[in-house]
């Protein structure tokens, strides 16, 4: 059997209430704990009524009068909560937040004793917190406007909505972004298991894959370039045109507006004072024209004209759509104690949940999903999120931070067991799936996959990442990395371990730099990591070393990769100011008192780091890995790298037998969660996937044994060996 039918074969089996109280008697829950909750309130979308007392019979109509209730509740005990804690169970109805999020602030915290659970109610379609309105297909109309018909044409397949009407009188608008930057708080809409794109051109294709024009000669590298399409000078108002693109590097993405469309030169000339270029124009930039009427033309495809607030469709779905109107559908600071179970959150122009300076919050089980912005941020300490799914935002996926760097205090934040997958439809690049910060957080079990980009990304100290499957990331790129940190000294401790990462190539054409993405990229003398007992499968490269320091690479799987591992001297060549005196790390090391405890203790190899060979990409650690189908294992010299880097690399085993299945085929093909037992569901595609760790093992190579995790205690190597990295 070859390498290739092999791999198809490991990774499609490894695929697919308070008695006398005036608010009333209220029922008395029982948490999946087992523990009573000492008051509970209902919430129904439909038929409560805000004046209600808020029991089963008769429920509160919103979510803001059952938090009011239990403000109501605790002042009357005093400021304090029933033990047990307050259950609200919130009927399967949808609630929407339009003008306001539904906010939570200190006063709204539970106890340790006495927390506060939001539920969905149990047996109900899960309720529906969405930050927009709906539109039907009864709402709309055939174009009329000859104006409009003259620019596109047969208006048969185009349908209209006139969002004044539904009481929208704010659209928003595109916006340039930097470097990492997505401005995208701007009305949009969406229908079930799709998202739809702003008229562009050239179109996305059917299947998926996004479609860009060349930019030709450049005129001024900040304000103009000739385009190569005689199609743009047939259209007759660009007025609203703006452009997409990736204009010096196939890294870095921005939106430009165009002031005119010169026909006589067959050039854009751009508003560069507003929206100018990121790093400017070169030949041969990737980008699309979009936000223009007259190329409504393919199914999933709108335009919304901010003067009028007529909103137009090409063939609309015969399916009800949600236009969002409102950033943010829950706002929470300062709250402790306080769960989210079981809900579906959606259809907001910004990031759907903020959570900032939170204590033992827990979003459990939700579905937040097709926003504008991303699906959640928080930040604080001993949060839980689990079993999430996210997906089809315009910028990222989850922002995770917490811990304080100086004290080295962890944060005890958790992310797992959830998928991630379907992002940056908005902005390109620097909007990762996971985007982490902080001291002492854990990232385990997590799918990341489908995006342009990176998929983790972030800076911290001494958190772990283990057991996340991360697929098909930064296929649209160049020089990026599906996990992604780089630049620091002081950012050590992480740990990278018992991960998967499949297909980390780049799958689109690109221009203007090497096709050369990794599948963990600590880059620019990013130092202190270990990256053990890990798999990679089809990656141009398995991991690279930036110019870094105290970096273990060992006990890994490299399989079908151009380059396992890469390392470069790079503060020694085109890279010194940032390790030199007076330079970034130094600065960053006088930033933590590093010279002294915590940090003396913690990291002790700092306390001389200045002196002990600055610059130099030493004591890093490469063995006992094993690769199979690999151009090269390392892409530098071991020799100078012992003598001149005094970088260790050594055991480093071409084996091929770690592609020979153990199991029989039958009682390893599976479609369940290896944690919860339950499939994760993709709502675009409908398919479902799992975390292949359940059939890939990668015991420590030098022992053998697993690898426990430091939180919870328990085990996280994996029971079956179809692929082992054991020595």
């Amino acid at each position: 059997m070859g390498i290739s039918l092999r791999l198809a074969f490991v990774f499609f089996a490894a695929f697919y209430s308070v008695a006398g109280s005036k608010l009333g008697d209220h029922t008395t829950e029982r948490r999946s704990t087992g523990a009573s909750f000492g008051a509970t309130f209902f919430v129904d979308g439909q038929y409560g009524n805000d004046s209600n007392a808020g029991t089963l019979q008769a429920p509160f109509l919103t979510l803001n009068q059952a938090r009011n209730a239990i403000r109501t509740l605790k002042s009357s005990l005093g400021g304090s909560l029933p033990a047990g804690g307050v259950l609200v169970q919130v009927r399967g109805r949808d609630y929407a937040f339009l003008s306001a999020p539904f906010t939570l602030s200190q006063q709204d915290s539970g106890t340790a004793q006495s927390p506060i659970v939001y539920q969905s109610y149990p047996g109900d379609p899960s309720a529906h917190l969405l930050g927009g309105t709906y539109v039907t297909p009864n709402m709309y109309t055939p174009v009329t406007e000859q104006w409009v018909l003259n620019l596109i044409g047969n208006g048969t397949s185009v349908m209209q909505v006139d969002l004044k009407k539904l009481g929208i009188l704010s659209y928003g608008d595109l916006a340039t972004g930097g470097l990492g930057n997505c401005n995208n708080n701007k009305l949009e809409l969406f229908y079930p298991n799709r998202v739809m794109v702003l008229a562009r051109y050239p179109n996305i294709s059917p299947s998926g894959v996004w479609q860009f024009m060349l930019a030709g000669k450049v005129l001024d590298t900040q304000k103009s370039f000739v385009y190569n399409s005689s199609r743009i000078s047939q259209w007759k108002n660009t007025s609203t045109l703006w452009l997409h693109g990736f204009w010096s590097y196939d890294w870095a993405d921005n939106y430009i507006k165009v002031v005119l469309v010169n026909t006589t030169l067959s050039a854009f000339v751009i508003n560069n004072v507003t929206t100018p270029p990121l790093y400017g124009f070169l030949s041969s930039a990737r980008y699309y024209a979009l936000n223009i009427l007259e190329e409504l033309d393919a199914v999933n495809e709108y335009y919304v004209d901010r003067v009028s607030g007529i909103m137009y469709i090409y063939n609309p779905p015969q399916d009800k759509g949600c236009v969002s109107v409102g950033s943010t559908v829950i706002s929470m600071v300062g709250v402790s104690y306080v769960s989210f179970v079981g809900f579906t959150m959606d259809c907001s122009r910004g990031t759907a949940v903020s959570a900032s300076s939170v204590v033992n919050v827990t979003f459990s089980n939700c579905t937040i999903v097709n926003n504008g912005g991303g699906s959640m941020s928080i930040s604080g300490y001993n949060n839980t999120l689990e079993r999430l799914e996210v997906s089809g935002n315009g910028c990222g996926g989850v922002s995770v931070s917490g811990g304080d760097q100086l004290s080295l205090t962890p944060g005890f934040n958790t992310l797992k067991d959830s998928s991630i997958h379907d992002w940056s439809r908005w902005k390109r690049t620097y909007q990762p799936g996971l985007t982490w910060s902080g001291v002492g957080n854990t990232f385990i079990n997590n799918t990341i996959y489908n995006g342009p980009h990176s998929g983790i990304l972030g800076k911290g100290n001494d958190c772990i990442f283990s057991g996340n499957f991360l697929h098909d990331l930064c296929f649209e790129v160049t020089d990026s990395g599906a996990f992604y940190s780089g630049r620091s000294w002081i950012s050590g401790g992480n740990i990278v371990a018992n991960n998967v990462f499949m297909n980390i190539v780049t799958t689109e054409k690109v221009y203007l730099g090497s096709p050369s993405v990794q599948a963990i990229y600590l880059d620019d003398q990013m130092s202190g990591y270990q990256v053990i007992n890990n798999t990679f499968i089809n990656c141009y490269a398995g991991t690279f070393i930036g110019g870094g320091r105290s970096n273990v690479v060992m006990g890994n799987v490299y399989v079908n990769c151009t380059t396992a591992v890469h390392m470069d001297n790079r503060g020694l060549t085109w890279q010194p100011t940032y390790c030199s005196t007076g330079g970034m790390f130094n600065q960053q090391l006088q930033s933590v008192n590093y010279t002294q405890p915590p940090w003396s203790l913690h990291y002790p190899q700092l306390v001389n780091i200045t002196t002990d060979h600055p610059c130099v990409p030493c004591y890093n650690l490469i063995s006992g890995n094993i690769y199979c189908g690999v151009k090269q294992f390392i892409d530098f010299n071991s020799t100078i790298a012992a003598v001149q880097w005094l970088t260790s690399v050594s055991n480093n085993t071409l084996d091929c037998s770690v592609l020979n299945p153990t199991s029989n085929p039958t009682t390893i093909i599976s479609s369940s969660n290896p944690t919860t037992g339950s499939s994760t569901s993709n709502p675009t595609t409908g398919s479902s996937t799992s975390n292949p760790t359940t059939i890939i093992s990668s015991s420590n190579p030098t022992t053998g044994s697993s690898t426990s995790n430091p939180t919870t205690g328990s085990s996280t190597s994996n029971p079956t060996t179809i692929i082992s990295s054991s020595n």
